[in-house]
């Protein structure tokens, strides 16, 4: 793939390394998405041009795979996308390919011709805009574009069946409108023309057997059939340029809509980062603001929003979107907890999660640091509740001991965010007292008892008590005199020993007494064992259960995901642990070079423009599952700001 050598924007100067197989998102403020890759062949059942987050039925539909380009050049006919067939790529837009710019943006060069296709998601509108610049033209040339349609429940397949509704209508106005309704019940596809006239001719007809190489190496089915209606024929006379645009409602202009925000000169990491955070924040159906978790295949995850939350809004100065989200959070509590998995429309909600409800109070104490708004005292209020409902058993998988612990009962369920699941079963038992818990817990209660002093004097009396024991019992409880770090959890008879970061939530949570020497020893070993480029490992490599990669069908990747797996998230409270215990300039100093290895990631590897869920524990930390992941953006964009230019 050829590309300009010597460009002066950011974007370009990196696809020198970029691979074929890169991926590109692009999202609107709703959370619907497109996603692919540069050479747009797709590799997972989850590519698509439009993808609707809410389409007022089910979970997100993936509504259109691709747009095929035919150009008929005198006798040659060169087509720019490609499909894997299982056995073969046919045809293979990628040997047109020149240049490629992560709005996205394509260029393509064949007989004398330069072609540009820029593609992007319209605001307040589930559409997606496909605008082609043409340069070159001699003499007349035809262009064929034909939409390719899935309109299934984002996670499945679909495959040719008498149920799709193939039937068209065609309104030639002041552009030319084609409209279908694929199925029953949701929402229907209007595709028009604009800036160009053109024809469309309907030929109904499905293409089988198109394969996701993907999904076939992550263990599930990788091949489904794309139903095309049919095409539209244009013939070009002169340079110039025009638009395809496809969504679930009619486009508000006739006019072609030129994009907003064109590609600007070298931008910075911090302001990559920034771009980056506003693919996860979405306003949803009934004024609902919320994150992302991840894309393509996470939604709204409370753990993940409320851990997201100090990056993607607080670091950047938004707090009002903050508020919101916590707002909107605080509206949808299940059994007066926070759910894991907040209900959306008919996506019912999941609670098994005891520490999101701990995180939604951190982030209200940090954002109540960066506003005097009169919205967070009903927030502090929430707080408050939570910790009441947590101590009445609202999870009755966890409860207070006598000495103000929280403990988890063993059973089948993962309760915080090491969460997998094989055969019914947490791969990382956590069960007994959890490092992390108890340190969100006893923070939670430190900071609670503050703010009651003027909302509730009751519950002063009722927690100040636990408080003070669990405070005196903490680091005995958790410190391993032995190893110079704390236990990831103790079950109650003794420690398990393992050495994991969840520890980093004790050394830097407001209110958790630990002695400064044992904090500088136990940064010591996480940095010794733990710390990597990209991330932080979620076991120690001494560790007879530490998987080194993360790879292979499901139930390999699950047995992996917290046993070794790197995360970059963690780098937030790593970073706030070397501040708190060495100083600002050391952070500074150690997490250059781990910015540095983060910011080729994001314009070279995994979804450009993104940084990805995780890495493989061991080198060169090959990046895995989802490609675009919220805290992954905020926490190293916190750590980013914090090292400063």
């Amino acid at each position: 793939m050829s590309r300009a050598p010597d460009s002066d924007d950011s974007a370009a100067a990196s696809t020198a390394t970029i691979s074929p197989d890169a991926e590109w998102l692009a999202t609107n403020s709703g959370g619907s998405f497109a996603m692919g890759t540069i050479d747009r062949c797709p590799r997972r059942k989850y590519h698509s041009l439009l993808t609707v987050r809410e389409p007022g039925v089910g979970e997100p539909l993936n509504v259109v795979a691709e747009v095929e380009e035919w150009f008929h050049v005198g006798n040659a006919r060169v087509a720019l996308h490609s499909y894997n067939w299982g056995k073969t790529i046919e045809p293979k837009g990628i040997e047109h390919l020149t240049r490629f710019e992560p709005l996205p943006r394509w260029t393509y060069h064949f007989h004398g011709l330069t072609v540009t296709r820029e593609l992007w998601l319209e605001d307040g509108a589930d559409a997606v805009w496909i605008r082609y610049s043409i340069e070159g033209l001699q003499k007349p040339v035809d262009l064929r574009l034909r939409p390719l349609i899935r309109c299934r429940p984002l996670h499945k397949l679909t495959f040719a069946n008498p149920f799709l509704n193939g039937e068209i209508g065609v309104e030639d106005g002041d552009s030319l409108r084609v409209v279908m309704r694929p199925y029953k019940d949701v929402p229907p596809l209007i595709t028009s023309l604009h800036g160009v006239t053109g024809a469309f001719r309907a030929d109904g007809h499905w293409y089988e057997g198109v394969h996701y190489e993907w999904e076939r190496d992550r263990g599930y089915d990788d091949a489904e059939d794309l139903f095309t209606p049919g095409e539209f024929r244009l013939e070009l006379r002169h340079d110039g340029a025009f638009s395809i645009r496809l969504g679930t409602t009619p486009p508000a202009s006739h006019e072609p809509q030129v994009l907003s925000s064109p590609l600007g000169l070298r931008r910075s990491f911090v302001q990559e980062l920034e771009d980056a955070s506003e693919a996860y924040l979405v306003e949803l159906e009934g004024n609902r603001r919320g994150v992302i978790a991840g894309y393509p295949w996470f939604g709204e995850w409370s753990r993940d929003t409320l851990i997201a939350l100090p990056g993607l809004c607080l670091a950047r100065d938004e707090v009002d979107r903050a508020l919101g989200i916590l707002e909107s959070l605080a509206d949808r509590l299940e059994n007066g907890l926070v759910p894991n998995i907040p209900r959306s429309g008919d996506v019912p909600s999941n609670a098994d999660s005891i520490d999101a409800s701990l995180l939604f109070v951190r982030a209200v104490a940090l954002s109540a640091k960066r506003t005097r708004s009169r919205r967070i005292v009903p927030l502090q209020a929430t707080c408050l509740d939570l910790i009441d409902r947590i101590g009445e058993g609202a999870d009755p998988r966890a409860h207070v001991d006598a000495q103000g612990f929280l403990f988890v009962d063993a059973g089948p369920w993962a309760l915080t965010w090491m969460d997998a699941l094989v055969d019914g079963w947490p791969v990382t038992p956590r069960h007994g007292y959890a490092v992390d818990l108890n340190a969100l817990w006893l923070s939670a209660l430190v900071t609670g008892l503050r703010w009651a002093k003027k909302l509730r004097p009751d519950f002063i009396e009722k927690w100040d008590e636990t408080a003070k024991k669990l405070s005196e019992h903490f680091e005995e409880k958790f410190w391993l005199h032995d190893h110079g770090f704390l236990t990831d959890t103790h079950d109650g008879h003794g420690p398990d020993g393992k050495l994991r970061p969840n520890q980093l939530w004790a050394l830097v949570l407001p209110g958790v007494p630990i002695d400064k020497a044992n904090k500088a020893r136990a940064l010591a070993r996480v940095r010794e064992k733990l710390l990597t480029q990209v991330g932080l490992r979620t076991l120690s490599p001494d560790d007879p259960s530490y998987q080194p990669f993360y790879r292979g069908r499901q139930v390999e990747r699950d047995r992996a995901y917290h046993q070794g797996t790197v995360w970059p998230w963690l780098l937030g409270l790593y970073a706030d642990a070397v501040t708190a215990i060495e100083g600002p300039d050391a952070a500074k100093e150690e997490m250059i070079p781990v910015l540095a290895a983060l910011s080729a990631h994001l314009r070279t590897e995994g979804c450009i423009g993104q940084i990805g869920e995780v890495f493989d524990g061991e080198p060169p930390h090959r990046p895995g599952g989802a490609p675009a992941q919220a805290w992954s953006v905020s926490e190293v964009l916190r750590v980013a700001k914090m090292a400063g230019p």
